[in-house]
């Protein structure tokens, strides 16, 4: 049982290590699409607010259409004014010619105030557009660092399945069920040492026997408290982790 047990932290030190190295592709993986999540953000934003530009430039040529209208009715009336013999008339004519001076005046004023948006919104799209140009360049930086580093992390990760396939095919079954299991209930270590009579687990203390039991290495025993497999631990010291084997092949 000793040696199936060897055996067995071996096979949970290369799960762990595997655990690790896919959690790794997984946050690189992640920090890829967010940064292109965010960069397809940027281009939405950038071609709502091209299409926000072009309304109020639209705006713009429709206002200055009127301005021109409302100064050839101005003209028009001053003209009139010159010509017009009765007080009344004159009066009336006055009043208009005000009312198209106030509109030319607010028209314009409105004017000035499309043109200073025009302005701000095309800095803000010229920004956004060198923004987009910056973000595309770091993106495919990263990608093709990423690439690189995926690449090396799958060839260590096929290293390690491939002992890990070979240490299944070694464990009993019977002992590969429980271990499986229990790594299906708790993710992480599924097989801990014993030692001074606890469980590095739980730490909780074992029953004298048991602990003997977990010392002579013959049978397979589990901790009462947390069902990890048990081990006493100096049958590890001077082990390796898969990675250290892999460094050193």
């Amino acid at each position: 049982m000793k040696e199936q047990l060897a055996l067995l932290r071996e096979l949970q030190n290369i799960d762990l290590e595997l655990d690790d190295i896919k959690s790794e592709k997984e946050e690189i993986v992640a920090r890829l699409k967010e940064n292109t999540g965010f960069l397809d953000k940027l281009v939405e934003d950038l071609n709502a607010q091209k299409e926000e530009l072009e309304e109020i430039r639209s705006l713009q040529r429709r206002k200055q259409v009127d301005l021109e209208e409302i100064k050839e009715k101005l003209t028009a009336r001053q003209k009139r004014l010159r010509e017009v013999s009765s007080n009344k008339e004159y009066n009336a004519v006055e009043m208009e010619i005000e009312s198209f001076k106030k509109s030319a005046e607010q028209t314009e004023e409105e004017l000035l105030h499309l043109l200073e948006v025009i302005e701000s919104t095309e800095e803000s799209i010229k920004e956004k557009e060198d923004k987009i140009v910056q973000l595309r360049e770091g993106i495919a930086s990263d990608e093709a660092e990423a690439e690189k580093q995926l690449a090396a992390l799958d060839k260590t990760i096929q290293s390690l399945e491939d002992r890990q396939e070979e240490a299944r095919t070694e464990v009993s079954r019977r002992v590969i069920h429980k271990y499986d299991f229990i790594r299906s209930r708790r993710p992480g270590l599924a097989i801990v040492a014993a030692k001074d009579g606890h469980c590095e687990g739980c730490f909780m203390a074992l029953p004298p026997q048991q602990f003997i039991e977990i010392q002579r290495g013959e049978s397979l025993e589990i901790c009462p408290s947390c069902n990890r497999i048990l081990y006493f631990w100096e049958d590890a010291v001077g082990e390796e982790s898969p990675a250290e084997a892999l460094e050193e092949a």
